[in-house]
């Protein structure tokens, strides 16, 4: 009876202590919901809170890192969960950023499937690999509720609240917050715009139609799920992607307040698909030169990569309106990249790139590093290369350099070249 009891009482203060750090990140880390985030001036994270329909602008300190360092952090949520008192299959990533000075990962994380399920923003060094959290209800920060918010009682699917969708992307341009999301409107898609520093003034479109090329039809309900402003022919443009997967462009100038906008479709990235995540890249070829690119990754397929130069082109069409497409079509040079594992990405420095994925084979989440322009990791695969008694061509001089870095970024400096030759 004694051994029981004392069982008894070392599995309650256990469980004390568990319930002691939640409560602790209850007061000082955890919003009601964290759907997506972007970096803004002078390190400001702005923070989508869908569920209360609010932005929070959340002013960071950071320290530049002086030398880039990898990413090699394998098994994220098996890590994270015991500091949050869930398990690792309850830890819900939502979005990923890059802090622009410290390269530090900003992983939103949702803590469980129940819906009164509270979220934390998680930021990882990659000097140190430690997990911390970002103190949100103390930092030094400033709100805005959204007019308008999506209404809880329209349900997708019977369980997903419109709601959810108040707040599918935001992206900081030229003074002001861009929200795109759905509202409780007659048009859903919506696109506001916020200047920053928030006053109580908050502008929005009208409405947003565009051309859906699978689904041959003018659309206006559903919502932008990820966007960025660039420069095009000149122009300061919106580029957007929708589920499904339209890209569409939107010049900056049309976005005013009551304004009715009709996006231009100008490419298709194949249907059954949610786009993630989109990036402006600059890559180096084998030949030296450099160039840029837009980079879409998918939920359902692997990512797509256009070059900037015919997405400019495509931004001067007349765009794809009343053509029927299933597959990638509408611009020139759209290429698909091995990205199909990867859950978010975002820009890491000029050399790499910051990825969350799902491992397949271990079916963790991992982050990681990789080159920007390869997308992949090289100790993710076993190939010709990799046999001891396997000698590199003098034609493949290139790859040889680039495998012998890559192995040193991924932590294999034992493997390179150099040192299997020996």
């Amino acid at each position: 009876m004694k051994a029981a009891s004392f069982l008894l009482a070392l599995l309650l203060f256990a469980a004390t202590l568990s319930m002691a750090q939640t409560q602790a990140l209850n007061n000082d880390q955890q919003l009601s919901n964290v759907t997506v985030m972007a970096f803004g001036p002078d390190n400001v994270l702005f923070i989508g809170n869908s569920k209360a329909a609010k932005i929070h602008a959340v002013k960071t300190e950071a320290t530049p890192l002086a030398n880039p360092v990898p990413y090699n952090l394998e098994g994220f949520d098996k890590l994270v969960a015991p500091k949050l008192g869930i398990a690792p299959r309850e830890v819900i990533v939502t979005d990923m950023k890059i802090h622009p000075v410290s390269q530090e990962a900003y992983i939103a994380i949702r803590m469980g499937y129940q819906p009164a399920a509270k979220s934390v923003i998680a930021m990882v060094h990659p000097a140190t690999q430690d997990i911390r959290f970002l103190e949100i209800n103390s930092a030094n920060s400033t709100s805005i509720t959204l007019n308008n918010p999506a209404a809880d009682d329209l349900l997708f699917w019977k369980e997903t609240p419109a709601s959810a969708l108040t707040i599918t992307d935001i992206d900081y341009y030229d003074g002001h917050v861009y929200v795109a999301g759905l509202t409780n409107s007659d048009f859903a898609s919506n696109l506001r715009k916020i200047a920053y520093p928030f006053t109580d003034q908050q502008e929005a479109v009208k409405s947003i139609e565009i051309y859906h090329a699978v689904h041959t039809q003018n659309e206006t309900r559903a919502p932008i799920r990820t966007m960025l402003f660039e420069e095009l022919n000149g122009t300061p443009t919106l580029l957007a992607s929708y589920t499904c997967t339209p890209l569409v462009t939107i010049p900056a100038t049309d976005i005013q307040s009551g304004a009715s906008i009709t996006g231009k479709t100008i490419a298709e990235l194949g249907y059954g698909n949610t786009p993630i995540d989109m990036l402006v890249v600059t890559t180096q070829g084998f030949d030296g030169t450099m160039s840029k690119s837009l980079v879409v990754t998918h939920k359902n397929r692997g990512g797509s990569m256009i070059p900037l130069a015919s997405v400019a082109n495509g931004a001067q069409g007349n765009g794809m309106a009343g053509q029927r497409a299933m597959f990638a079509s509408g611009l020139e040079g759209i290429q698909e990249i091995p990205t199909a594992n990867v859950m978010q990405i975002d820009i890491q420095n000029p050399q790499m790139l910051t990825i969350l994925r799902r491992n397949i084979e271990t079916g963790d989440i991992d982050l990681v590093s990789a080159l920007t322009g390869t997308f992949l990791r090289l100790s993710d695969f076993i190939s010709e290369y990799d046999f001891p008694d396997y000698r590199y061509p003098e034609a493949q001089a290139p790859t040889k350099q680039y495998h012998d870095m890559v192995k040193q970024m991924e932590g294999y400096p034992d493997l390179t070249s150099e040192q299997m030759e020996r």
